[in-house]
């Protein structure tokens, strides 16, 4: 039987994991960490508000709890995403990349029956993009290629011009090196002129905001979309954007079915997140992470273990795919000893080229946590060490815990500024509120 968790005990499993993340380095590719001044909003009263009036007309303030805080998502955090993303059409309601998936198909994809293309698994396709599209009533072919890296664009002419998709969605996952983005919109436009193509640029949003990869919209891609949580250090959230009015209109008439409440508060973090990236060297982070992936796969090479693709310098991206089973270290226990030791990775099937299982690891939060230089080869000692188990796990964490110490990508609040001490006492304030509930137990009791 299961001990019920008071509230005692969240502070204590709270705090617990704080020290335990403070001390250790997440390399999942898929997340990412975020200033503590963007997280503030999601402890704050705009947390629990909607925010549906983004024309600010004075009949339409139905819910009034975001009317002050209007202008943080109207004149902050869309601005930054049309210059960033050099796009004139936003839409930060997705939730996630995933809600954004499904938003993209439901408006774009055409009415049940309606064809839409998109990426082979096999060739680093997103898993739930078929199986999504179908639920909506769409029929849906697969853009393939001979190797786990690249598309076969005769292959891709014929499909094409053979079954005359409403849309083709372009959702890397798995993913090494980005598509070819602008030779893959020629050939759609050759084989069927009337297809959209639409790039889920989730994995690679951060490095697209920051110039290390080419915007799809300049590509000629005629919308795109992305988390903002993974090569970019925002919320778990998700954008979509675009040039053309009618496909933002379309985009516009969907969201209101889909999706209510857009996480105001995130949105306001995302603000916060999108001006340290314009202003405290977003772009150089983005190259960073771009030049420390290549690294890296190169050092974990030299020390043993099997890195994908090095044929072609590992990666492109933020990614490295580890093939420890051909080093003989069955990947679940190569995680279980990277965690032991400090370092949080993924172990999945599924990978591009893998028969079996293999580990995915990415160089962005690593990168975001200030770690560069020497970091990077102090970072491989360790992950060679613990994947082999050549060193003891608890010394190997306190090498861990001893990289990070460094600064953070983003803005630096000093130790004096009235707005750390402002910021401080809005925490202090939203923790010593007390629950109506409580209150009202107490009254009881008494």
């Amino acid at each position: 039987m299961n001990t019920p968790v008071t509230l005692d005990d969240v502070v204590r499993l709270l705090a617990e994991n704080e020290s335990e993340a403070r001390r250790g380095l997440s390399m999942v590719p898929s997340e990412n960490a975020m200033s503590g001044i963007s997280k503030l909003p999601l402890l704050l009263d705009p947390y629990h508000r909607y925010f549906f009036n983004e024309s600010d007309h004075p009949d339409r303030w139905h819910f009034r709890g975001g009317q002050r805080l209007r202008d943080l998502e109207m004149n902050l955090t869309v601005p930054l995403l049309r210059e960033l993303g050099r796009a004139e059409h936003v839409s930060v309601r997705p939730l996630s990349g995933l809600n954004a998936m499904a938003l993209v198909l439901a408006a774009l994809g055409g009415g049940p029956g309606s064809t839409v293309v998109t990426i082979a698994p096999e060739n680093g396709g997103h898993f739930a993009t078929a199986s999504l599209a179908r639920r909506l009533g769409l029929r849906v072919e697969f853009l393939r290629g001979a190797g786990p890296h690249e598309l076969d664009l005769e292959h891709a002419a014929d499909l094409l011009a053979r079954v005359r998709p409403t849309l083709v969605y372009v959702d890397q996952s798995h993913c090494l090196f980005p598509v070819d983005v602008a030779s893959l919109v020629a050939t759609v436009r050759a084989s069927s002129p009337g297809t959209l193509v639409h790039v889920d640029a989730s994995h690679w949003f951060g490095l697209v905001l920051g110039g290390a990869f080419r915007n799809p919209l300049d590509e000629g891609a005629d919308s795109l979309s992305g988390s903002t949580h993974k090569t970019f250090p925002g919320p778990q959230k998700a954008v979509v954007l675009t040039r053309d009015a009618a496909i933002d209109q379309r985009v516009r008439e969907t969201q209101d079915y889909l999706i209510s409440s857009h996480h105001f508060a995130s949105t306001i973090g995302l603000g916060i997140a999108l001006l340290e990236f314009r202003d405290c060297g977003g772009p150089a982070y983005a190259r960073a992470i771009v030049a420390h992936t290549r690294r890296f796969g190169r050092l974990l090479d030299e020390r043993g273990i099997t890195v994908a693709a090095k044929d072609r310098g590992y990666s492109a991206g933020h990614q490295l795919w580890l093939d420890t089973e051909a080093d003989g270290v069955a990947p679940k226990i190569a995680s279980d000893r990277l965690f032991a030791a400090g370092l949080r990775v993924n172990f999945m099937a599924g990978l591009p080229g893998f028969a079996g299982q293999g580990v995915r690891i990415g160089l962005n939060e690593p990168t975001y946590q200030g770690l560069a230089g020497d970091d990077l080869v102090e970072l491989a000692d360790v992950f060679a060490a613990a994947v082999h188990d050549t060193e003891p796990s608890r010394e190997l964490a306190d090498r861990v815990a001893a990289l990070r110490l460094r600064s953070r990508f983003g803005a630096t609040v000093d130790s004096t500024s009235p707005l750390l001490e402002t910021a401080l006492a809005l925490c202090a304030d939203a923790l010593r509120t007390t629950p109506a509930t409580s209150r009202h137990a107490q009254a009881v009791a008494s």
